[in-house]
């Protein structure tokens, strides 16, 4: 590149610090000899003389500008800055607070975000992001210098970073280069962080800061380790130790923890130091091999409080405060003194105390009685396949009973039925044969299908015994309940209530003896009803006979009177019978009792 004139630009020792340069453009046009103007050419004879002349002339001028790597050569911007992250495995810490320092580099545009390292943090830190240019989210843009401002959020790589503070020089550069106000500059204050401060106060505990209350019994052996170093131990109990040396009371404790889920009783010695009245509790030998850890001490020596509270040595236990009988609170744990041994009970014979008598020391155990709680069944399969299933896992189908042996084997008791609806006109056109088989007190139940009902029909209820249900119940009028269903039995066939009429003690409503008996009592009144409603035929239907039993005062079940029709239509296919049929079975009483 060739240089300008001497006259058109030339640096010295004065004016060298308001001299600005700035490239020239390459063009084809003439040389200019206004220094200016930029857009002529820097010609080789100009640059020749400029030489000769020992000039030293750029092809820059006044207006020129410095390049940006130039002008910011190693300018600097600090910001401090924060993000929360959330703690979702934690019940002390809800978020964790991030202190980062933000710096920009002005010459290019870059930035660099640094977080500030926390001591025994447990988190790894240091270089969050390193330098180079960051896009705004959901454009193309870049962030830069403005968008820093004390206040604003920026979100990096799906964090939001707030800006609190800059450090003074950040400071005066953006207020006289950027045109920034005192409000973009003022500090805005950090966020509290309750668990760092609470992790800040536990160290300074820790670390040994003079003037803080740490809360805790110093170690046993920083003790020996300050007594070696030259440091006088405490006079106060040297009396007591020059009185009893290493005298200690012996009791035997028990630990009842039965009220917890795998709680058991343990066993555990109590020891009594004498000489700086300091308790210390071992584990009993154990030999029952009962499952429980073999640690060998439950409570080292040390005072115990009887508040429980393990920083509250205003009242501990003192040797008078222990008895046989007595309960002690260690810690939470409720133990009972049941056992001493003759040194104890000397030791308390010397000061006027008599301890009582030795308690049991093992202690017998309640036996839990467990029942076994048979569940109802369920209505899928049998009560037998039910009770197979609760005596274990992998059990045979139960046996089946033996019937040929049985003298009802093969008799079946069929009944017509429909199901007892409230309100459902649709149930009720459903019509049900139910099948009792008399050899095992099992029932089955079909649907007849019916056109254009909707209902298929088909099987409805597999040959199963039903426990409420027996022989007895099935009568033409009952109602029964199976698997949820109430059915009531409106008729059966003519050899159901044959077999009923035979077997008086099973279906007793059947009886035509007994009925025929209470007949007989209301002779007399059975004339008279028919004098009165006579209509000139004489003759009854099934309808008038109920009307007949009513009127005289004879209460019966539909089942029985089916029974007394059943003895006077005897022989007669008709609906109809003359009503001195009835007269005639009420008189018949010697004869029929013969039958």
């Amino acid at each position: 590149m060739a240089k300008h004139h001497p006259e058109d630009c030339t640096i010295s020792k004065s004016d060298s610090s308001d001299c600005r340069f700035i490239t020239a453009p390459l063009s084809t046009e003439k040389e200019v000899d206004d220094p200016t103007d930029v857009s002529g050419r820097y010609s080789i004879t100009r640059k020749k003389a400029d030489r000769d002349n020992n000039n030293l002339a750029l092809p820059f001028c006044p207006e020129s500008k410095l390049p940006s790597f130039i002008e910011h050569d190693r300018l600097v911007l600090l910001f401090n800055a924060y993000y929360e992250e959330d703690v979702h495995q934690s019940l002390e810490e809800e978020k964790i607070l991030h202190a980062c320092e933000v710096y920009f580099y002005v010459e290019d545009g870059t930035m660099e975000i640094i977080q500030t390292k926390t001591e025994n943090s447990g988190i790894v830190q240091g270089k969050f992001l390193r330098r180079s240019k960051v896009v705004k989210p959901g454009t193309s843009l870049h962030y830069g210098i403005d968008d820093l401002k004390i206040g604003n959020t920026l979100d990096i790589y799906s964090r939001s970073f707030r800006v609190v503070n800059c450090n003074e020089s950040t400071r005066r550069y953006v207020l006289e280069h950027h045109g920034w106000s005192f409000h973009d500059v003022q500090p805005i204050a950090l966020p509290r962080d309750h668990f760092a401060e609470m992790n800040r106060a536990k160290m300074m505990r820790e670390s040994g800061v003079p003037g803080v209350d740490r809360k805790r019994k110093m170690n046993d052996l920083k003790v020996v380790m300050e007594s070696q170093l030259g440091k006088q131990s405490s006079m106060t109990d040297r009396g007591m130790f020059l009185e009893h040396g290493t005298d200690a009371l012996c009791f035997h404790v028990t630990w009842d923890d039965r009220s917890r889920l795998y709680g058991n009783i343990q066993y555990f010695r109590l020891i009594y130091h004498l000489a700086d009245d300091t308790i210390e509790i071992v584990r009993a030998s154990n030999t029952t091999r009962d499952g429980t850890a073999t640690f060998p001490k439950l409570l080292k020596r040390s005072k115990l409080p009887k508040s429980g509270q393990a920083f509250d040595n205003s009242d501990c236990y003192s040797w008078k405060d222990l008895a046989i009988g007595q309960l002690i609170n260690v810690f939470g744990r409720m133990m009972l003194i049941v056992k001493c041994d003759q040194f104890t009970r000397a030791h308390y014979q010397s000061h006027g105390i008599e301890l009582k008598e030795d308690l049991p020391l093992v202690v017998e155990e309640k036996k839990v009685e467990i029942r076994r709680i048979v569940p109802p069944p369920n209505g899928f399969g049998s009560e037998e396949d039910s009770l197979r299933s609760c005596t274990g896992s992998i059990n045979p189908p139960p046996l089946k009973k033996d019937l040929s042996s049985n003298k009802k084997s093969g008799i079946v008791l069929h009944f017509n039925a429909s199901l007892v609806v409230d309100d459902d006109a649709d149930d009720s056109i459903r019509k049900f044969a139910i099948h009792f088989f008399l050899e095992d007190d099992t029932i089955s139940i079909q649907e007849p299908p019916i056109r254009n009902s909707g209902y298929v029909g088909g099987q409805f209820l597999r040959r199963q015994p039903i426990n409420h249900i027996s022989a007895s119940d099935m009568y033409v009028g009952n109602m029964v309940e199976v698997v949820g269903h109430q059915f009531l039995l409106r008729d059966a066939d003519e050899s159901t209530f044959k077999l009923m009429e035979c077997d008086e003690k099973t279906f007793p409503y059947s009886d035509t003896a007994r009925l025929q008996r209470i007949l007989s009592t209301k002779q007399d009144m059975i004339r008279a009803y028919f004098v009165s409603h006579y209509d000139g035929n004489g003759n009854l239907d099934l309808e008038g006979l109920s009307k007949c039993c009513s009127a005289i005062g004879i209460v019966i079940n539909h089942a029985e009177l089916i029974t007394i029709w059943r003895r006077i239509k005897r022989n007669n296919s008709s609906g109809l019978v003359p009503f001195n049929k009835l007269l005639k079975f009420a008189t018949e009483e010697t004869s029929f009792a013969s039958k």
